[in-house]
């Protein structure tokens, strides 16, 4: 029953597709040898289980997963002719006389294991492996002259008598037809001739395909042939004239039942079972090459292409198939109108027709042409030179204002219309009994480039300026004239500029390419859509918005499509087309999407091509392989040195401290998603996740050492579709392992202790600076003390000094003075004794007595120079050594100057007058050289 419902929905699929004028194909993505690094030509193909992709190449095997490639030699350097991956992963290759195994290391690369040095007895001449099947649990490797068999212990070569062409399986049995021969059938290691030559036409069979109960054999020239009880009757297609011209060199049955047959030079062609064309691709729609070495169906039902120069992938499977006129660039399109058997593109170089595949302009519509649109049975075509209605190659001019931009039906409680927007006025067109559209006039009160417009609840008019702002008005009911004109130059805080105008479930939206607005009649205003902003804020850059089918609305951005299901308050984004996935066929600022009713087709305007996108994804084979995440590869770097390792990506994997720099590589064989994202996180680094886009490769630099968990995870949207996980450790440096440690410890106490002592000797040294410092400051303040006292003590000696010296001064004037009176009296006695008044006898007892202490003026002046000498510092001697001339009365006499005695005391000293004095002074100033203006006494004072 699901086979039969699968059966027809691709019934009604291909149907759909034959229905179409305009001879969509799917997308095909190239791989070019800039891609793959290796050799132009390509020769096989295989899949694995885990969805690798691998290519028999000119320089060895090519692994593609999705995102990397990589090339793998084989030790002859020769060409991977022929892959096959057996149920224990092992991928078996065969070249020229060489053929073996790749297996996976540890470290997620793959090993080679070659097998013909284990064939005994046997002698290799020009043995080049073709093909490799598995034969009752045998792997057979098929050259043109020989058949090689391996058990998985030993391979037995063995040389055919008859050469085989080909070798293939269909269901259980295996086929291969000899060089000239007819068909056999391969079995217990021999092969039974069944079906002629001649059956096939005398051409070789190069493929054989499940067809119902039946075997469809293809063959090199002459097209396909059925076989079946025995019988072989022709299989006619309507490419059976180019399979004849082109030689098919290739063929495979994809999951869905169709047909694909690869040429020798004219790409691949693919058929439904009755043998119609349902697409095809070569140099005239993206294919690279015509030559087709090989064809491969995946797991998803997409095909993959080895070709004669590069590798192409072809979307089969998708809901997006496109268009691009072969030998004609028609300009960026506007729109496009899809009837049943033709169809009609509008674009920057006119108007285009298009029947039987072949576009063409319609004449006199060259240049500009904004769109074409069917109301009724009328085709309407807005131009650059104006309104056309247009029928086949022919047109018609109904309304000659230049530029019709677009045309809306407005459709009010009492009027039904259609209303044109051009370069400057508004054009009515009215509908008569027999519902035929004709131009009414253009109305009044409103000139302005209209290009786009849409009508509310409230039979308000809205239209989109080409270039500034919106207008809101309404229309006279004798539809002459536009009333009640608003224009709104800006939205929120964006002013002027070309805003969107869209309608979504009845309610007039705006964007101003930062957020969405809506018109509120209850306030009259415009007010931000909050809910359409709270949930659809990926989508703010919109150019156009389109409706699809039923709640769906395209919304046109620059670098993507979206398809949008927009209930009541809920905005659910359902697809996402990239416009990457068209290979350069960008939109710019001018993208938009017409609706097909007829069809329910949508179709994306390209810059010279279209695309036709379904929204009914029950068509499309639902593979049950649920493709899984996977790290590929694990590097560490040492930043320091450059130095990489390549580490077993295993849970617990141990990472040296000084390769703290890990690298991962992800492996996501998807290869139709054209939309999902990749997202990391690394805990015990971070707890947040990092988008990166489509990028599998993700790097974290200098990690500290301790246990992390790498995660990552593919998802759309909020759907999380494969993730992996990943712990490892980075380890501690080798300086703070439990040893190190322990060394630290002990060296750290070592230290301490040496740190204590060299603290104490610190201390103790800082300390004796501390005492030696206040040692020197204390004896410095000692001797400044005694240097304090011996000053205080020297003046104090001075001080006593110059008492002294008054004292003596005073002590021998009483001395001179007693002498002078003792003499005196002396004098008087010896007078009174000569005189005989007195007793003789008493006065000379009197005069001895007195003679007793008298003392000589001499011994007087000799005592007073020694205590002089002492007080004054050598005051004689030092005087007499300058001055040596000085006679002992000059002495006496500086002597009493030094005392500072006045002239008279001086002179009754000396027994001298006052003028002896002076005349003294003067003989002294002479003496010592005394200037008119200095004085003796000073000089004799400060004299030492």
């Amino acid at each position: 029953m699901r086979i039969a419902i699968k059966f027809l929905l691709f019934l009604v699929f291909s149907s759909l597709l034959q229905a179409s004028p305009i001879p969509f194909s799917p997308i095909v993505r190239s791989y070019l040898v800039s891609d793959y690094n290796a050799g132009i030509q390509n020769w096989s193909i295989a899949q694995d289980e885990r969805g690798l992709m691998y290519f028999g190449n000119n320089n060895g095997l090519l692994e593609f997963d999705g995102s990397a490639w990589r090339l793998y030699e084989l030790p002859t350097k020769g060409i991977v002719r022929a892959i096959y991956i057996s149920k224990d992963g092992k991928i078996y290759v065969g070249s020229y006389e060489e053929f073996g195994y790749f297996v996976r290391t540890p470290y997620n690369t793959l090993e080679y294991h070659s097998l013909k040095d284990e064939v005994k007895d046997f002698t290799f001449h020009n043995d080049e492996i073709w093909n490799i099947v598995c034969v009752q649990g045998e792997i057979v490797f098929q050259s043109f002259g020989s058949l090689f068999f391996y058990n998985g212990n030993s391979v037995e070569g063995t040389r055919m008598k008859s050469l085989p062409l080909n070798l293939f399986q269909v269901g259980n049995t295996f086929y291969s037809q000899r060089i000239n021969g007819g068909l056999c059938v391969f079995s217990g290691r021999k092969m039974e001739e069944l079906i002629p030559r001649k059956a096939f036409g005398n051409s070789d069979v190069l493929a054989g395909l499940p067809y119902d109960d039946a075997v469809l054999m293809l063959t090199r020239n002459q097209g396909g042939f059925l076989y079946r009880d025995g019988r072989v009757e022709k299989w006619e297609t309507e490419c059976d004239d180019v399979f004849r011209k082109h030689t098919i060199n290739r063929a495979v049955m994809t999951k869905d039942s169709c047909y694909v047959v690869g040429t020798i030079s004219d790409g691949i062609y693919a058929l439904d079972k009755k043998g119609k064309l349902i697409w095809k691709v070569n140099t005239d729609n993206k294919l690279q090459n015509n030559t087709v070495l090989k064809l491969y169906c995946d797991d998803d039902n997409n095909i993959w292409t080895a070709l004669d120069e590069g590798i192409a992938y072809i979307h089969n499977n998708s809901l997006i198939y496109y268009y691009e006129p072969p030998f004609r660039k028609i300009g960026m399109v506007y729109d496009v109108l899809v009837r049943e058997n033709e169809a009609y593109i509008a674009s920057n170089q006119g108007l285009y027709w298009l029947k039987d595949g072949k576009a063409e302009l319609v004449p006199g519509l060259e240049e500009q042409a904004w769109f074409v649109d069917e109301w009724g049975k009328q085709i309407f075509c807005g131009h650059n030179k104006g309104t056309f209605l247009i029928s086949g190659l022919k047109s018609k001019q109904v309304a000659d204002a230049k530029g019709g931009m677009c045309m809306e039906k407005i459709e009010l409680k009492e009027q039904s219309f259609l209303l044109e927007g051009t370069y400057a006025l508004l054009n009515l067109y009215t509908e008569n009994a027999s519902g035929v559209y004709g131009f009414t006039r253009s109305l009044r009160g409103f000139s302005h480039m209209v290009r786009h417009i849409e009508v509310d609840h409230q039979g308000n008019i809205w239209a989109k300026h080409l270039r500034n702002g919106l207008y809101r008005f309404r229309i006279d009911p004798d539809m002459k004239l536009v009333k009640d004109v608003r224009k709104y130059e800006s939205l929120g805080e964006v002013e002027g500029g070309s805003f969107t105008l869209f309608k979504i479930n009845g309610r007039v939206v705006f964007s101003n390419g930062e957020y969405f607005y809506t018109y509120e009649d209850m306030t009259d205003s415009i007010v931000p859509y909050e809910t359409m902003n709270e949930q659809l804020a990926e989508l703010r850059e919109i150019k156009t918005v389109s409706r699809a089918s039923g709640d769906r609305y395209w919304f046109v951005g620059d670098r993507t499509v979206y398809l949008v299901k927009c209930a009541i308050n809920t905005f659910d984004i359902e697809l996402r087309i990239p416009y990457s996935l068209f290979d350069g066929l960008a939109v710019e600022e001018r993208g938009s999407v017409a609706y097909d009713k007829r069809n329910n087709h949508s179709y994306l305007c390209l810059n010279n091509a279209i695309a036709r996108i379904e929204t009914d994804s029950s068509s499309l084979y639902k593979s049950r392989v649920k493709r899984s995440l996977w790290i590929s590869g694990m590097r560490a770097i040492d930043e320091f040195s450059g130095e990489r390792k390549t580490l077993v990506a295993q849970p617990g994997v141990r990472v040296e401290s000084e390769f703290n720099t890990v690298s991962f590589t992800l492996c996501y064989p998807v290869y139709s998603d054209y939309t999902y994202k990749v997202r990391y996180k690394l805990d015990g680094y971070s707890e947040q996740w990092v988008p990166s886009g489509r990028s599998l490769q993700k790097m974290y630099a200098r990690l500290p050492y301790g246990n992390y968990i790498f995660q990552a995870e593919i998802y759309n949207t909020d759907r999380v579709l494969a993730s992996v996980e990943l712990p490892f450790e980075i380890l501690s440096p080798w300086y703070l392992s439990y040893w190190a440690v322990g060394s630290y410890i002990l060296a750290g106490l070592c230290l301490l202790a040496l740190l204590q002592y060299l603290v104490y000797r610190f201390v103790k040294k800082k300390k004796d600076r501390v005492i030696e410092r206040q040692r020197v400051a204390h004896q410095a303040e000692l001797e400044r003390q005694e240097k304090k006292i011996i000053e205080l003590e020297k003046e104090q000696l001075e001080a006593d000094l110059r008492f002294k010296s008054k004292e003596l001064s005073s002590v021998v004037m009483m001395n001179i003075a007693h002498q002078e009176f003792l003499t005196s009296l002396k004098e008087e006695i010896q007078k009174q004794k000569l005189s005989g008044q007195h007793s003789r006898k008493n006065l000379d007892k009197l005069l001895a007595l007195v003679n007793n202490n008298i003392v000589s003026d001499e011994e007087n002046w000799i005592m007073f120079q020694a205590n002089f000498d002492r007080i004054h510092e050598n005051f004689f001697r030092n005087l007499k050594l300058q001055y040596t001339d000085l006679t002992s009365g000059d002495l006496r006499f500086c002597a009493l100057l030094r005392l500072n005695m006045p002239t008279k005391e001086i002179a009754k000293l000396l027994n001298i007058s006052t003028r002896g004095v002076d005349a003294a002074r003067y003989r002294l100033r002479k003496k010592f050289n005394l200037l008119p203006e200095e004085s003796l006494t000073d000089f004799l004072i400060n004299f030492k």
